[in-house]
């Protein structure tokens, strides 16, 4: 008997820890209400923050913040694309492994790499329908693009002869639709970065070719990959 009374005496000296915890959580509770609250000083808190960080998690890295007055101000990110020489050779060797980029010229102009695409390759005469088998090479060169972060920009080149067919008022317009449909085919092919989409008509017949070269061709789709300290333009189309 004697043992059965000591037993329930023990367990109910401890129940008090249950009643003092609830304590401890409530006033907890209030007192993250009150600083929920109240307005922080950024200074004060900076500071039991940076202590606290020093003390027990040395191998955190710390931040200088500096306030800025202007955005010009702010430091420019170092671009992350492929350097333009390297570039060059990769693709040269890209596409010059399919038979299927017969004709098309990679070539440098100035800050970036030009791929130069004959427009007999991709599209039928003074049209933008697609020709047979016309598909896979624009794929096959997605695939190379998105695997850098350059940004490109696609151009769509016309030769001087009018257009006689209804469906297109002039070369310019010609040219646009084509680097539209090419810009969406590498898309959805799987590029995902930004493209700026230009048509130029017959104004730049071979501009940037090395000593005007003839075989680029006065209509064709231009795939231009920008330096990576180079700006992106202001229409970002895709």
């Amino acid at each position: 008997m004697t043992d059965i009374r000591h037993e329930a005496k023990g367990a109910t000296s401890a129940s008090w820890m249950v009643t003092f915890a609830d304590l401890l959580s409530l006033m907890l509770t209030f007192f993250v209400l009150l600083f929920s609250m109240s307005t922080v000083n950024f200074e004060n808190w900076k500071a039991v923050v940076v202590t606290m960080s020093s003390e027990f998690n040395k191998q955190r890295p710390m931040l200088d913040i500096e306030p800025r007055e202007t955005i010009n101000q702010l430091k420019p990110t170092a671009g992350s694309g492929l350097n333009l020489n390297y570039l060059q050779v990769l693709l040269e060797r890209s596409i010059g492994a399919h038979a299927s980029f017969e004709g098309t010229v990679i070539h440098r102009e100035d800050r970036q790499v030009v791929i130069s695409i004959p427009a007999s390759l991709l599209f039928e005469r003074k049209a933008t329908e697609l020709k047979t088998g016309a598909m896979r090479p624009l794929q096959q060169l997605a695939g190379a693009l998105s695997q850098i972060k350059n940004n490109i920009r696609v151009a769509g080149h016309t030769d001087s002869i009018p257009i006689s067919s209804g469906k297109y008022r002039s070369n310019w317009e010609l040219s646009m639709a084509r680097a539209r449909i090419v810009a969406g085919i590498l898309t959805d092919s799987g590029y995902r970065r930004s493209m700026t989409v230009l048509g130029f008509a017959d104004t730049l017949p071979s501009a940037g070719a090395p000593s005007n070269d003839i075989s680029i061709k006065p209509e064709r789709v231009d795939i231009i990959v920008i330096s990576e300290s180079s700006q992106k333009g202001l229409y970002d189309l895709f």
